[in-house]
């Protein structure tokens, strides 16, 4: 039953991110062709208004993936349409379950269109060199491994963002418990709760820092000069911590919905 969940949550989705995914790309093609065009006046105002509308459908993306994540949430369990939802033979913890794995999906896909609009639009070779040169000084400077580097800054990336996305989720579901104000309660509870995961992170990271003196200089020092195994563990922890509490969240968001969902 997860799957046919699953199926209608994406085919909103789609339905609803398809326009910004397909823009993207029409303006990433359209500032690729002006760029390679004889330039003049009007063909760089074109190509400069071609680039802000690529860019403008870029934030869209990411940040409609955020907001559309959020509505479908709370349209499938606390609107109209969750007086069918919550008819069908599924649990609870399904019903979650199917919500955290669209997200999960879509946030993927949308950073896929992202980097292919970028890529369409300002992919060279001279581009490209100058891309890793740069990435390669940044990391020569820091003694870091580049794919370490990359790879982990997207991670980092990837995980805050759903990590904010789920307290959202469990904002709203602590806020229709409300009789009044509902919508307002669940942005206050959602932004109470980004900010005390965002403190736990912290807290423990200097707990860690208790056991490993590397990681405490951290929150001593005042220089630049960064200790790089010191940093490579704290961005490895940091992402492990994420991923903990995203999964603590998510059984205290299934645990609070199993406690009854009052529908608007």
């Amino acid at each position: 039953m997860l799957s046919k969940l699953l199926k209608y949550d994406l085919k909103y989705m789609i339905k609803n991110m398809s326009i910004f995914y397909v823009l993207a790309i029409f303006f990433a093609i359209t500032t690729r062709i002006l760029f390679n065009m004889e330039q003049s006046i009007i063909i760089n105002i074109i190509g400069q208004i071609s680039v802000g509308c690529m860019f403008s459908m870029i934030f869209s993306i990411l940040i409609n993936t955020m907001m559309r994540s959020w509505v479908r949430f709370r349209d499938s369990l606390y609107k109209d349409e969750s007086y069918l939802t919550h008819t069908l033979p599924v649990t609870k913890n399904e019903l979650y379950n199917s919500q955290f794995i669209q997200t999960l999906i879509f946030f993927f896909i949308g950073f896929i269109f992202v980097l292919i609009s970028l890529f369409i639009a300002y992919y060279s070779k001279d581009n490209w060199l100058v891309l890793t040169d740069y990435i390669k000084t940044i990391t020569t400077g820091l003694n870091m491994n580049t794919s370490f580097f990359i790879i982990i800054f997207i991670t980092l990336i990837f995980l805050e963002v759903f990590n904010a996305i789920q307290c959202g989720f469990y904002g709203m579901i602590l806020g229709h418990k409300k009789n009044n104000a509902k919508l307002g309660y669940s942005v206050l509870f959602g932004f109470i709760i980004y900010l005390v995961a965002q403190t736990l992170v912290l807290i423990l990271m200097f707990v860690y820092g208790l056991f490993d003196s590397s990681i405490m200089e951290l929150f001593k020092t005042t220089t630049i000069n960064i200790d790089v195994n010191a940093f490579k563990i704290l961005a490895i922890v940091t992402s492990l911590l994420y991923l903990v509490i995203i999964f603590i969240m998510s059984i205290l968001c299934k645990k609070e919905l199993n406690k009854g969902v009052n529908i608007e």
